[in-house]
């Protein structure tokens, strides 16, 4: 089975790692980027099926997402587009899997 594209962004590199690990782990086509100035430039390169991304980082491309998106903040509730996701921070690594999954699949 071919692995989707996810592509996880976060400037906190302890939580950017855990999340890329997890994702590798699984599998998944996962690339990690810290800055978040670069995601229209990665997203245009790898062409992610799925963003996890902060919820400060979302609210500013938002409009122009054409992929879901999963997002993570300390506080709920965040308004997010149709098809996207909310998950309050501090991720559990189950519950992002089971996100992913039901998001690709």
């Amino acid at each position: 089975m071919a692995r989707e594209r996810i592509l996880v962004v976060d400037t906190d590199l302890d939580h950017l790692s855990r999340l890329y690990l997890a994702l590798l782990h699984r599998k998944y086509r996962t690339e990690a980027c810290n800055n978040p100035e670069e995601i229209q430039d990665r997203t245009k390169r790898f062409k992610p099926s799925l963003i996890i991304l902060y919820d400060s980082e979302y609210e500013i491309i938002k409009d122009r997402l054409k992929i879901p998106a999963i997002v993570f903040g300390m506080e709920a509730p965040l308004k997010v587009n149709d098809g996207d996701t909310f998950l309050k921070k501090p991720i559990q690594i189950e519950q992002l899997l089971k996100k992913v999954e039901e998001i690709l699949f």
